[in-house]
This record gives C-alpha cells, structure tokens and sequence, in this order.
C-alpha cells in the first residue's frame, strides 16, 4: 500500500479536506511543514499543499493544487461519488461551492481596510445563504439520513466536515458571523452530516487532533 507526504503549514485551512479524507482512508501519512519561503522553490509552482505519494514499488508519485490531490484520494480510496457522470458533477459542484465561501472568509481575514472586510461579509452572507438552501435541498433529497450520496461517507460529507472546522479554527474571533449562518438552526440537515462525521470511528485519529 502506498504512504503518504503533505506538505502544507501548521493551520486549518485549504489542505484540511485532504487530512481529513488519509485520516479516514486510515493510510500510512505524515505531515511535513516546509521551511517558507526558503523552500518554496521546491514545490511544483512554488505553492502548498503538495502530496507525495510513494507506491509500493518506491516510486514517487507528486501532485498539487487542492482540489486535485482531493479528487485523486477519493477516488483511490473509493470515497467518491462517481457512479454516473452525472453524479460525479453534481459531487464536484457542491464541493466547489464550499469552496468558494472558504475563499471569502480569505477575503475577509485579510481585507486591507474595514470597508472592503464589509463588502466580503455582505457577499458571503448572500453566498452562504444560497448555498446552504441549495445543499440542504440536496440532503433531503437523499433521504435527510446525513449523508450527500446514498447511505455512506463519501467526499463532500468529508469536505462539508473539514471546512466546519477549519471555519471554526481560524474565523471563530474574526467573523463569528459565518458560525452562526451554518448554525443546527439555519442548517440541520448539513449538521446532521457534521454530527454523523463526529461518530463515526474512522474520524477519531482526526478527530483527536483537533484538540492539540
């Protein structure tokens, strides 16, 4: 079986989908913190995350960008949604709309002045708004059972769980806002898929480091 490397830095945020699903998958994986900026040069286009994989036959496999390294792991691990090409676009559509409210609370942490933090929080509440209706339609339409595909954990329930609590890690003081917009009461059904994750016994080796 092949083991894993991630690169990426000691925070919650755009690789903890990935954590999340090797944690899951119960693979052999490490996380490495490379030395920045002095090792930037070392990574595929100068950016993290980075996964290196190392087959059993040594060779060494590398690949970035987020998303990519997510949707290889899934489907290496049989935790994507990939029936029916149209489910596998449906799968890829509700993961990047989680996506993109992560890039706005980005936007908003950052922001260079109070003016443009306000702007990034009225777009993020009419984005979260709409797309918590949209994925809770989802939801119930697969039988409100806390999962987004059938009855077992696949991707989006696992990415839906890592950016919760990448939410949680890094906007709990900042924006305290966002908590709220995906609180049980605006979102029971994505709670539910939540709530499902924390009980599951392949969540507990990530589960534990969220108390570190």
């Amino acid at each position: 079986m092949s083991s894993f490397v991630l690169r990426y830095f000691p925070v919650r945020a755009r690789a903890e989908t990935i954590k999340t699903i090797l944690s899951y998958a119960n693979v052999d994986w490490v996380q490495e913190t490379p030395s920045w900026p002095q090792e930037k040069s070392d990574q595929p286009v100068g950016k993290l995350p980075v996964l290196i994989e190392t087959l059993p036959s040594g060779t060494q496999f590398t690949l970035c960008e987020s998303l990519a390294i997510e949707l290889y792991l899934v489907k290496q691990f049989g935790l994507s949604a990939s029936e029916t090409p149209q489910m596998e676009a449906r799968q890829m559509e509700l993961r990047s709309q989680i996506k993109d409210i992560y890039e706005l609370t980005v936007l908003y942490k950052f922001a260079p002045t109070d003016e443009v933090r306000k702007n990034v929080m009225e777009k993020f509440v009419v984005l979260a708004k709409s797309i918590i209706e949209y994925h809770e339609k989802v939801l119930k339409e697969n039988g409100s059972n806390g999962h987004y595909f059938g009855d077992k954990v696949t991707y989006v329930d696992l990415a839906v769980f890592a950016s919760n609590c990448a939410l949680k890690a890094s906007m709990k003081d900042i924006m305290p806002e966002a908590l709220e917009i995906f609180s049980k009461e605006n979102a029971p059904e994505m709670t539910k898929v939540i709530k499902n994750l924390k009980a599951d016994p392949k969540m507990s080796a990530y589960i534990a480091t969220l108390e570190n």
